[in-house]
Formats: C-alpha cells, sequence, structure tokens
C-alpha cells in the first residue's frame, strides 16, 4: 500500500511494470533520485526494507505506479516515492493498495481508509 498528495499528482495513473535500470525516481529517504538497480543496492543497507527486497529483485521487470506526466509514485510493495509523499499541509490523499489477494486489500484498504477518516474534517 502507498499513500499519496493527491495534489501532487497528475492522472490518469498507470500501473505497470519495467526493467529495474528504467525505473528513475526518488525514493522516501534518500537524497538523490536514482534507477532501481542502484536503489536496491542502497536499500540491502536497510533494516527495515531490506527483508522485502526478495519479493521482487529477481524479476525482469518491477512493478510500478505513474503518474500521467511519467512521475514515478511508487514500486510496489517496496517503498514510495518522495515526490508524492503526504505531509501535515496534505489535504487530499490517494491511497493505492497492491496484492494477490483481493478480499485482504479491500480488507486494508477500508481499515486504512478509516484510519485517516479520523483526521479529516467534516462539513459543517
Amino acid at each position: 500500500m502507498g499513500t499519496h498528495d493527491y495534489d501532487l499528482i497528475k492522472g490518469p495513473i498507470t500501473y505497470t511494470a519495467l526493467p529495474p535500470k528504467d525505473i528513475v525516481f526518488k525514493a522516501l529517504k534518500q537524497k538523490e533520485e536514482m534507477d532501481c538497480v542502484k536503489l536496491f543496492d542502497v536499500l540491502k543497507e536497510d533494516q527495515k526494507l531490506k527483508k522485502y527486497l526478495h519479493i521482487i529483485q529477481d524479476m525482469p521487470n518491477y512493478p510500478v505506479f505513474f503518474d500521467s506526466e511519467n512521475k514515478v509514485l511508487s514500486l510496489p510493495p517496496i517503498i514510495n516515492s518522495d515526490t508524492t509523499k503526504i505531509s501535515m499541509d496534505t489535504k487530499n490523499v490517494f491511497i493505492e493498495m497492491t496484492g494477490t489477494d483481493l478480499t485482504k486489500c479491500k480488507i486494508c484498504l477500508a481499515i486504512l481508509a478509516a484510519q485517516f477518516s479520523e483526521h479529516c474534517q467534516g462539513d459543517s
């Protein structure tokens, strides 16, 4: 799952798969843009994320979300882009959910949406 500042995204959104060297973006907590080959070398040192790299690292193509300006939103299920990260100034949130079990994805999405709803302003 990924959460993004919706106001920083230009639709439509595309979900596709590309070779790791062809996906270039600034991932969360990174200082620079890099392709996914270099990114995975960096993430192999990350205590939290390194245990998930095996999910896609041996695939010829990696899944990726793009907006209409070819801005990378996320590399599921590994990491999101720094470009669309939410902040205290975020007003509208886009949630993307991927998985192999539709029922579990729907449950996770409902829980996440409910948690976000606790921080929404209602119309007066």
